[in-house]
């Protein structure tokens, strides 16, 4: 757990629930980036969990329900019965997108699709911890007191679990709801089965419910498209409806002709980054009137209506991009001085965007905070100084053509002002150079993200499989030096304890990746890739057909090198124990890479393909010469018997 500093309040805090301690480690640190002022504490356990929120009392649980939590209906139930002004994030699988925008933010339980964007996840958790604007007599929308039973089953299909979650009423009704891999499949109560059960049960007013003990029902009674049958429950029941009202925003009120009711129009395909933009704006000047729209077309249909002061716009968005919104807001008369703020993690696009269209006057790299955005909205209204002209082969990225003559507009003409993200940077984003004049620092950059894996035993054991390309024998005929190559890239990654099991969000099989050497040439470090599809051993060879005999020179004595033949090399396996020391992560909180530390240079061999840990069939080698392809990875390797 993160101390909690003191003067803070314990409402003011963060508990996330992930059992990986890599993820931990990683979306920790994220969150200490994003909500600096509001102390992260991590549970690895339900029970750890409930222990730390009596505790801290978090404002926000961040819950990582892949793989899924036996129990975790249980869990939300009790916080939500103990600490209902607090806020959830769940990270799983994604929810269908009918059923999000049926939701939209009155859900209590807040999804976002793993993998996912930093950009995104900021974005969600500011937003959650935002002063949301609600009713004084009303209970708090999107928070744990406004639970209810759509929440508990999304939650489970996000976890994508084989769960019952089991339901009453308070006229002792009974009804059960069948997941299975993350989706509806069987719900029943009484005589009713299907649909017309599930209709059934979410029409109980202030029903009761807990996770079954026992295992989902083979039996498919929700026919169709399950996403589809539970839309048009919640829409025929009213389950997705906010159970509170709330007041007219200020700008509502205002009079139309106000010179303060500033408007804006937000356009970006993310709910909660929407959620967040107006929050902050709306928070900080109640006074203007913030409108969202989620796709490019919607956008310009409302940029046409409002003709706002300002356009908050990102550049990928899932009907065209925001460069095409540009140029046809330039192309329209009404539109065509409507300035635009445009915001996106495509640096490169964006950078070229506003060198193409007049109408973007500044960006914003995502992904920002609070208080990076405000500043700059406010200086964009009030009118930025002249426009700088940024080269374009500075920031055209490969495969874009030479940007065309500029659009004819009659916005006039202004110095971009640019904003740099807070977030992980990729190698291509991080070479740019900022702009020299013009320039705000929106906040501190996070280093790449790396984290150490937390487990009292590291040993791990990496198997690789390689061809011989040569063997060498005295004239004793004692075994020599053997030359070999790996069979593949794939390679095999055992971990002996279950801690260090838990430790690693993989459960995949593994490629060779970047080795490094120490100065006497010495394999020190590897990193293994992920890939989607499970470990299959190699077959090993212990046939040697020789395809060649030569007599090279040893230390002391001529040996005889044999040279098997190309179409039937000898195959065998190399072990070795190595430590595995953390991994990296992609901005996306997928694991890149597993980090792994060489002990020594002393391996393995053996025939057999199923050998693992602790086995002691085959020889001890030792590993005298290593080459390497211009990426690190091994191609070659020189293998010497230790008598």
């Amino acid at each position: 757990m993160i101390p909690i500093p003191a003067g803070t309040t314990p409402q003011s805090s963060v508990l996330l629930l992930e059992e990986y301690d890599a993820l931990a480690a990683a979306i920790g640190s994220a969150l200490k980036k994003f909500v600096p002022g509001h102390p992260v504490s991590v549970a690895r356990s339900l029970v750890e969990a409930e222990a730390l929120a009596g505790q801290t009392r978090p404002a926000l649980f961040v819950v990582d329900v892949d793989p899924p939590w036996p129990g975790l209906t249980d869990f939300i139930g009790k916080m939500g019965d103990v600490n209902p002004d607090a806020r959830v994030l769940i990270i799983g699988a994604a929810i269908p997108k009918e059923i999000a925008d049926e939701r939209r933010s009155f859900g209590a339980l807040q999804f976002i699709e793993k993998p996912f964007e930093l950009a995104d996840f900021g974005a969600a958790v500011q937003a959650l911890l935002g002063p949301w604007r609600e009713s004084e007599s009303a209970s708090s929308r999107g928070t744990l007191g406004t639970l209810n039973l759509s929440d508990i089953v999304l939650v489970q299909c996000a976890a994508g679990a084989n769960a019952i979650v089991e339901v009453e009423s308070d006229q002792q009704r009974y009804g059960e709801i069948h997941v299975v891999e993350g989706q509806i499949s069987h719900a029943e109560s009484g005589d009713l089965t299907g649909a017309e059960a599930l209709e059934e049960i979410f029409t109980w007013p202030e029903p009761a419910w807990r996770e079954g003990k026992r295992n989902p029902s083979a039996n498919r009674t929700i026919r169709g498209p399950w996403a589809n049958v539970f839309l048009e429950v919640l829409q025929r029941t009213g389950a997705a409806q906010p159970a509170v009202s709330f007041p007219a925003k200020d700008w509502e009120q205002a009079s139309p002709t106000s010179a303060a009711a500033k408007k804006i129009v937000v356009i970006d395909d993310t709910e909660m980054l929407l959620i967040f933009v107006e929050d902050v704006l709306a928070t900080e000047h109640p006074e203007w009137q913030i409108t969202t729209a989620s796709t490019s077309a919607a956008g310009c249909k409302e940029v046409e209506r409002i003709l706002p002061d300002l356009v908050l716009l990102d550049y990928s968005l899932p009907d065209f991009n925001g460069d095409e919104v540009c140029r046809r807001l330039l192309q329209d008369e009404r539109t065509a001085h409507v300035p635009v703020l445009m915001m996106s993690g495509h640096v490169l696009e964006m950078n070229a965007s506003a060198a193409r269209f007049e109408n973007i006057v500044a960006t914003i790299e995502k992904p920002f905070l609070s208080e990076a955005l405000i500043e700059l909205v406010q200086r964009t209204l009030e009118g930025a100084p002249p426009r700088m002209e940024v080269p374009s082969e500075q920031i055209s990225p490969p495969g874009i053509p030479t940007p065309a003559p500029p659009v004819t507009s009659k916005i006039e003409t202004k110095r971009l002002v640019h904003v740099e993200s807070v977030g992980p940077r990729s190698s291509s984003i991080s070479s740019l150079a900022p702009a020299e004049s013009g320039m705000m620092r929106g906040a501190p950059v996070v280093a790449p993200i790396s984290a150490p894996i937390l487990s009292t035993s590291n040993n791990a054991i990496f198997g690789l499989f390689l061809d011989v390309l040569s063997m060498q024998f005295t004239p004793q005929l004692q075994m020599g030096t053997i030359r070999a190559r790996p069979s593949s890239l794939t390679v095999s990654l055992h971990l002996p304890t279950a801690a260090l099991r838990d430790s690693l969000p993989v459960q995949t099989g593994f490629q060779l990746g970047r080795t490094e050497l120490d100065a006497n040439g010495h394999i020190a470090n590897m990193r293994l890739i992920p890939t989607m599809k499970p470990f299959q051993p190699a077959k090993t060879r212990n046939a040697f057909e020789i395809g060649d005999v030569a007599v090279v020179p040893g230390d002391k004595r001529e040996r005889v090198q044999l040279t098997p033949t190309v179409t039937a090399p000898m195959t065998m396996q190399l072990l070795a124990h190595l430590d595995l020391v953390g991994v990296e992560l992609s901005p996306t909180f997928q694991v890149s890479h597993v980090v792994l530390k060489w002990r020594s240079s002393r391996v393995r061999v053996t025939l057999s393909a199923k050998a693992t840990a602790g086995e002691t069939q085959g020889a001890e080698f030792e590993i005298t010469v290593v080459q390497l392809d211009p990426d690190g990875r091994i191609t070659e390797l020189l293998l010497n018997p230790i008598r």
